[in-house]
């Protein structure tokens, strides 16, 4: 099967969520919530969501109408006022999806259930409230963060580590999730691994279950520890309907904030090292920074040309740079969303990006089987490597490169890299390779050094971390992402 076959075929399972419940369902016969219960946020915005929003939503919006959002929603479209407060039979939001009215919603689909329109109409029938206490507005809200120094070293203190994690009653499901996702800490003996719904902690020293962060927003398709180590991102969702960025603080297990409410999952996301920006992207090959106090968007920026499949900022913050899945690299300036640099030597699936510590140099590895090490003071390429091809290949796989699928620098300059070759590749800062570790049973799909760089964790297809120690290159163990 081609590379590209291959690569495209992976990222829509994953964008389409492998091993996940369906979602439940509503009993036609039950009886719709009480007209005072009904309110946007908790009833109609579901129902919209599941129904309406892969073609109204801000980033496409048919007719000029948007309902992801309650006052989008109000305000109407090309058509005019959508809803009616009171009156269903004068809202075209209710006429078209109940079929009395053209043009009938949604399009090429069945129409919406019984029980889905009545609670359309009982709310609107209540006046449309957007909460449940009918307030016609949300406050602004507003999260506290602390100044957060753009350091190049150790911040002061103890590195955080996760302290009496609120218990999580999660369902051990039939079998692993495959690692879809996987981020080490900077200070700290701390790995975050995606599980079915939820988000495993481990010790990276005693490969020990440390706690578990639920994930309800289903897929988990990116984790990335902030740069001093105290908050951990996940971003994801269910492909085709929802997608969302989650923050939590580290050291006590807590929602910190959600960023975005996306209409397709989220296959890449990063904050900046201020902690002030969160970028995220996804198949609407879309870059947004939202504001991370506020949750408002700054900036949409129109580039790729094919889904956004990985992005990072650089340590000192000055750069983001964001990849697709057509081969398309970019470094933007995220402050204005203007662009700096178009790296455009990849021919196929960008699969990460990783700045080196310093800012100076950029890491992106490609199903095309390279990784490439681009100067970041010109844009220019210093290095491409066949990353997971050597002497000991065989010579079928030396003339058609196997995909590199991940790829992480250390903060020593090293990096680490797997691939479709079933091997994980320890490399010295001038490319040269040092290690070859092997002995998987799949494709590893995500590849993190430790904290310390003393250790390599490489996740595969059935759901294992393979561990080594890089010094001696041996197995030190391994993790899952389905636990007892």
């Amino acid at each position: 099967m081609p590379t590209r076959t291959i690569c495209l075929f992976t990222l829509s399972l994953l964008a389409f969520g492998i091993a996940h419940a369906q979602p439940p369902k509503v009993d036609p016969k039950a009886d719709p919530p009480k007209a005072a219960a009904v309110n946007y946020k908790d009833h109609v915005l579901p129902i919209l969501r599941k129904h309406c929003l892969n073609c109204h939503n801000a980033d496409k919006a048919t007719s000029d109408l948007n309902v992801a959002t309650y006052q989008a929603l109000m305000a109407g479209g090309a058509s005019g006022e959508a809803v009616k407060p009171g009156n269903p039979g004068q809202s075209l939001l209710f006429r078209v999806t109940a079929h009395e009215t053209e043009p009938k919603m949604p399009p090429k689909g069945p129409k919406v259930p019984d029980a889905d329109l009545a609670v359309i109409k009982r709310w609107i029938e209540g006046g449309a409230p957007e909460t449940a206490v009918g307030a016609a507005k949300v406050a602004g809200r507003k999260i506290d963060i602390d100044p957060v120094a753009i350091t190049k070293g150790k911040p002061a203190g103890p590195p955080p580590m996760p302290v009496a994690l609120p218990a999580a009653k999660l369902t051990k499901t039939e079998r692993a999730h495959p690692v879809t996702a996987m981020a080490a800490s900077p200070w700290a003996p701390l790995v975050a691994v995606s599980g079915h719904e939820r988000v495993l902690l481990y010790n990276s020293d005693t490969l020990k279950l440390i706690g578990t962060l639920p994930f309800p927003e289903r897929v988990v398709h990116v984790l990335k520890f902030s740069r001093n180590g105290k908050w951990l991102l996940a971003g994801g969702g269910r492909g085709g309907a929802q997608g969302r960025v989650v923050i939590w603080d580290v050291t006590t297990g807590k929602r910190v904030t959600e960023i975005g409410d996306e209409a397709d999952v989220v296959l890449a996301a990063d904050i900046s090292p201020d902690h002030k920006l969160v970028a995220l992207g996804g198949p609407g090959k879309l870059v947004k920074i939202y504001d991370t106090a506020t949750g408002e968007q700054k900036r949409k920026i129109k580039k790729h040309t094919d889904w956004v499949t990985a992005m990072e900022f650089s340590p000192d913050g000055e750069m983001l740079a964001s990849g697709d899945r057509n081969g398309g690299v970019y470094v933007w300036e995220p402050a204005t969303g203007g662009i700096v640099f178009t790296l455009g030597d990849h021919k196929d699936a960008i699969t990460a990006l990783s700045w080196r510590a310093d800012s100076q140099m950029l890491a992106t590895s490609s199903e095309d089987g390279r990784l490439i090490l681009w100067y970041a003071e010109d844009g220019f390429p210093t290095r491409s490597i066949n990353a997971q091809v050597d002497a000991r290949s065989p010579p079928a796989a030396r003339g058609k490169l196997p995909g590199v699928l991940a790829a992480q620098y250390a903060r020593n300059g090293q990096f680490v890299t797997c691939g479709r070759d079933n091997t994980a590749r320890v490399w010295a800062a001038n490319g040269n390779q040092l290690a070859r570790l092997e002995g998987f049973t799949d494709v590893p799909s995500k590849v993190v050094f430790s904290h310390d760089g003393e250790r390599v964790f490489a996740g595969d297809f059935t759901g294992k971390v393979w561990v080594w120690d890089v010094k001696d290159k041996k197995p030190a163990g391994d993790l899952t992402t389905n636990p007892d």
